[in-house]
């Protein structure tokens, strides 16, 4: 069960010239964004990578504004925990869970999952925040990572699995978000 105490959110490769090659490129960004802010209004720790940014571009904007700096991290390799420094990062904070994002789901965010499962974490996908530019690879992305452990989830569920109470004192400015 997510916690905001021990979750983090990893947003993996939401860069301008990966977006603008899929086909539902402005839920994705709208999705990836509300997590983010969401993410950032209830102090959860947040990473994102990018994947060679000077030839696909940074994090778009709307995500990247709300992610500190030291946070994104420039990546060569597909698994995000290929990278040292991204991978001693999420384990600066501690966490149980990772709730996983990005593109594309048959390659950067896939390899990711399995190595975060490996390190033993519960790696959370969810479903209408990641994409590829393929609906069978997305489709057999996501069997992939159920099949390996992940558990499938969806942006509205995260949120609400994380406040716990229509009580608590963000739930309305996060509510503001999905509106």
């Amino acid at each position: 069960m997510l916690n905001i105490n021990d979750t983090l959110l990893l947003i993996i490769d939401v860069q301008d010239r990966l977006v603008g090659m899929l086909k539902n490129s402005e839920e994705i960004v709208k999705n990836n964004m509300i997590l983010a802010k969401s993410a950032r209004i209830l102090a959860i720790p947040t990473i994102a990578t990018e994947q060679y940014p000077h030839g696909l571009g940074s994090t778009i904007l709307e995500i990247r504004e709300n992610i500190s700096t030291e946070n994104i991290f420039e990546k060569t390799t597909f698994s995000a925990i290929g990278n040292n420094q991204i991978l001693e990062k999420i384990k600066s904070y501690h966490p149980k869970n990772i709730v996983l994002t990005g593109i594309e789901t048959h390659i950067c965010v896939y390899q990711t999952a399995l190595e975060l499962i490996k390190e033993g974490l519960n790696v959370y996908v969810v479903k209408n925040a990641v994409s590829s530019r393929k609906t069978k690879d997305y489709r057999t992305a996501l069997e992939l990572m159920r099949d390996y452990g992940a558990k499938l989830t969806c942006v509205e569920t995260v949120l609400f699995e994380l406040l716990k109470t229509s009580t608590h004192p963000k739930f309305k400015e996060i509510q503001s978000l999905i509106k």
